[in-house]
């Protein structure tokens, strides 16, 4: 049974990856943010200069709305940049 702790190496690095691929690009890229699921419980992560920030709280499905939620502020955060 896969555990959100077993995912968040991979996210870890794909996010440290999308940073060094930013940076080759020539795009300042403050923050990346990640998330790891297991279709029930969700995870959130932010990396910025080279510190990851995991969120302490899982988020339930059963709480979408709430999960929803951040999806949206990841994505107007980025938008603003």
């Amino acid at each position: 049974m896969k555990t959100i702790v077993s995912g968040l190496g991979q996210c870890i690095a794909e996010m440290v990856g999308a940073e060094i691929y930013n940076q080759q690009d020539g795009k300042n890229v403050p923050f990346i943010y990640g998330a790891v699921t297991t279709g029930h419980v969700w995870k959130f992560l932010k990396l910025e200069k080279n510190v990851v920030f995991i969120n302490v709280e899982n988020y339930y499905i059963k709480d979408s709305r709430k999960i929803i939620g951040i999806l949206v502020e990841m994505v107007r955060s980025v938008k603003s940049l």
